[in-house]
């Protein structure tokens, strides 16, 4: 489909550009470093990644790439005030659409957005549809149609939960988002950093180092890792994901994801029998420096020293190359 609107694609580019801005300082408003699975930092990269993806299975699925653009870009506009889950008697506390329940976590700072969901009244309303309001404020202010601005808020609204009869935009967006953070190179490196997240909290209450332990202990802890738990968890991907996807060009995606993090896995775990030899240089040495580099770490970033210092630093082996490429293309959206 072509553009939608009356603007021009270039005067798209450039509220796209400025939302962006926008949405990346709304994210830094918050001091959190961790809130339920995710950190300060993985939001926005999140948002991008999932943007990127949502464009591809739109594009492929013959919809509205600018509407899935936009609303990739804001659907987690509201995100960072979804506090830590509500539980009762050990057990997640559901709302009625069956979400979980989430405390509200005010901001630290203020901005445009968050004037915006005060003036809203948008407090206590999960993400979707806080996202989905917040949006259509902002997509106003900047001169969008009504039109379009209805079905970015729409698409953004049914992200969480999209119903048979949704949009392709909605459903391609909310299989990127599933995606994203559950399947193939991107939600390894989430699965790493959530990981050790708790096994450090573990750590401290035990008045130990995380640190230490994988400075001393790394390939007893990788041995497991790599050669069991990554393995089961990739298996599990097929009956607990791959079936929900609400397109066929996800569906694909999806599967072809957990192919190649199966088959890069397997190519890792081998190099565990020269642990020495493949920990700087080789696939292992890319998983350390995520294990290493876990303070409020941004994928984007860790993606830009591996392709461009530790290329030159270390001279890894064609595969480490050929792993760190692979992520960095999941992590565009374009496979």
């Amino acid at each position: 489909m072509g553009i939608t609107g009356t603007m021009a694609n270039s005067e798209h580019q450039t509220v796209l550009g400025e939302l962006e801005t926008l949405v990346r300082e709304t994210y830094l408003l918050w001091d959190e470093d961790w809130v339920g699975f995710s950190w300060r930092n993985y939001t926005f990269d999140h948002v991008q990644r999932v943007r990127g993806l949502a464009r591809t299975i739109c594009a492929r699925e013959g919809g509205d790439v600018l509407a899935v653009d936009y609303a990739g870009l804001l659907h987690d506009i509201t995100k960072s005030y979804d506090g830590e889950i509500v539980m009762k008697e050990g057990k997640r506390v559901l709302d009625e659409n069956g979400f979980w329940k989430n405390e509200v976590l005010p901001p630290a700072r203020q901005n445009r957005v968050t004037e915006l969901y005060d003036r809203l009244g948008l407090a206590g309303t999960l993400h979707n549809v806080s996202g989905a309001r917040l949006a259509d404020a902002l997509l106003e202010e900047h001169g969008l149609s009504t039109e379009l601005r209805s079905r970015v808020a729409g698409v953004i609204a049914l992200h969480l939960k999209p119903h048979e009869a949704a949009s392709v935009e909605g459903k391609a967006l909310y299989d990127a988002d599933t995606i994203d953070a559950n399947i193939g190179l991107p939600a390894f490196y989430r699965n790493i950093q959530i990981s050790l997240h708790f096994q450090e909290r573990q750590f401290a209450q035990q008045s130990k180092s995380l640190d230490d332990y994988l400075r001393d202990s790394l390939a007893e802890y990788l041995n497991p890792y790599l050669r069991e738990k990554i393995p089961a968890w990739i298996a599990s991907k097929h009956t607990d994901f791959t079936t929900k996807m609400t397109t066929a060009a996800g569906r694909q995606i999806a599967s072809e994801r957990i192919d190649r993090l199966g088959a890069l896995i397997g190519q890792a775990a081998e190099e565990l029998a020269d642990f020495d030899a493949y920990i700087g240089q080789g696939r292992l040495g890319v998983i350390r420096h995520f294990m290493l580099n876990r303070r409020n770490p941004a994928l984007s970033t860790e993606l830009a020293y591996l392709t461009n210092g530790w290329h030159h630093e270390a001279r890894p082996t064609e595969g480490a190359k050929a792993f760190v490429a692979a992520i960095r293309s999941e992590a565009e959206g374009t496979c």
